[in-house]
């Protein structure tokens, strides 16, 4: 549905708190899809169409699940704070929660891929400018140390990560930068 049908669907006094959902809805794909096209555009003069094809499905791929998990976390959380829930883990509970929070069977339980914590966008996001040879903390309810050797190497290893801790996926993702090491400044 694009966003005059929604203006106009207000304006004719369709149920408001639905509509005005959808029209958030809408507003955030129309940017993402803004954000999209325009990365996509830097991308394409740097790199070959068939290489340039499985980095844009790439990251569009490790977009979706981390938004799913992300959802699907957040739900948890509210469900771990309602006395009301099954899931209920008492008032004093954070690192409780913390912990329960990452735990896999949560997610596979709504068919929702695990994503690792070096996979999800928030991460993926905060750490594509850094460095190279930074050493990054990952919390995936321990933390680790990861070094990180560039955009594409991160996105690499956010795809193996993704598909070593689902095996569904076993070798179904493509890696999406082997090809373009030559030009990993794009990918930033």
């Amino acid at each position: 549905m694009r966003l005059p049908v929604l203006k106009s669907a207000l304006s004719n006094g369709h149920n408001h708190a639905v509509t005005l959902m959808n029209l958030e809805e809408q507003q955030f794909l129309n940017e993402l899809d803004k954000r999209l096209w325009t990365m996509a555009n830097k991308l394409l003069p740097m790199l070959d169409a068939a290489v340039y094809k499985h980095v844009v499905l790439g990251l569009i791929f490790l977009k979706y699940v981390s938004d799913a998990f992300k959802e699907r976390r957040a739900e948890l959380e509210l469900a771990f704070r309602d006395p009301n829930h099954d899931y209920y883990l008492g008032d004093d509970s954070a690192e409780l929660i913390e912990q329960e929070l990452e735990a896999r069977d949560y997610y596979t339980e709504k068919n929702v891929f695990w994503v690792p914590a070096l996979a999800r966008w928030d991460f993926l996001q905060a750490h594509a400018k850094v460095a190279v040879g930074t050493v990054l903390q990952v919390k995936n309810g321990k933390t680790t140390d990861y070094k990180f050797n560039g955009i594409g190497r991160l996105l690499d290893d956010a795809l193996e990560a993704v598909e070593k801790e689902n095996p569904k996926l076993k070798g179904v993702l493509e890696k999406t930068t082997r090809a373009s090491r030559s030009t990993p400044h794009c990918l930033a």
